[in-house]
């Protein structure tokens, strides 16, 4: 059953979709016909299942039932991702991201990022939430504004702090105690990685230096590994 977020009322026994773009998915990508089954989700915990009763390039009628709710993950986990020089190396690590189920991404600007600013936030959004639908997710994760390390510093987030360095590091991942605060916060390098500085600051705001394994990874292959393993 596919799922799609929308931004309407899911209460009623019935909705009509006029959003061109979701027509066009629906209509001449999913090529859906009437009687299709779909799942309809608010990002605010309601969600329903429907039925496909018209659709032509004007409007989706959609027959709702199954009307239910859905309940916030006890556990948040914030990604602080360092910009790549390469867009498409931060677009697949949002989409992998959401779909193991992260609740914030923020861009996160080290001293060894090459890019400075997150561009074509449009476009980074629509990655988040077709990941979203795709994995079945109810509540979308939120894509932060940039931010500065200095200002992670300076205001560091609530719960624990987490950061992967092959010659800094306390423990291993999978060493490190978790259960101590339903909130994790992940920060992951750019290419090159953090600094020793950078790493040192996180220290002393109480973070932790873990190590996830022997080799040395790509920043996209760390994000997603250490996700897999906190998650």
């Amino acid at each position: 059953m596919q799922y799609f977020f929308i931004n309407r009322d899911l209460h009623g026994d019935s909705i009509k979709i006029t959003d061109k773009d979701l027509i066009h998915q629906m209509k001449d990508v999913l090529r859906f016909r009437t009687g299709e089954k779909i799942m309809l989700l608010d990002n605010k915990g309601n969600k329903a299942a429907g039925t496909v009763k018209n659709i032509n390039k004007e409007f989706t009628e959609i027959e709702l039932s199954e009307h239910s709710t859905c309940k916030k993950p006890l556990k948040t986990v914030r990604l602080f991702m360092a910009l790549s020089k390469k867009p498409a190396t931060f677009e697949l690590i949002i989409q992998k991201a959401t779909e193991l189920g992260v609740a914030e991404i923020i861009p996160l600007i080290t001293s060894r990022c090459q890019v400075q600013n997150l561009r074509n936030i449009e476009r980074h959004l629509a990655i988040i939430k077709e990941a979203a639908e795709q994995s079945e997710r109810c509540f979308l994760p939120e894509l932060k504004a940039s931010m500065g390390f200095s200002e992670l510093i300076s205001d560091p987030p609530k719960g624990i702090i987490l950061a992967g360095d092959a010659r800094m590091y306390d423990k291993k991942l999978k060493e490190i105690d978790l259960k101590t605060s339903p909130e994790i916060n992940l920060i992951i390098g750019p290419e090159g990685g953090l600094t020793d500085d950078e790493l040192n600051e996180i220290k002393r705001i109480n973070g932790k230096i873990f190590l996830l394994g022997e080799n040395i990874l790509r920043m996209e292959t760390a994000a997603i590994a250490a996700l897999a393993i906190i998650i």
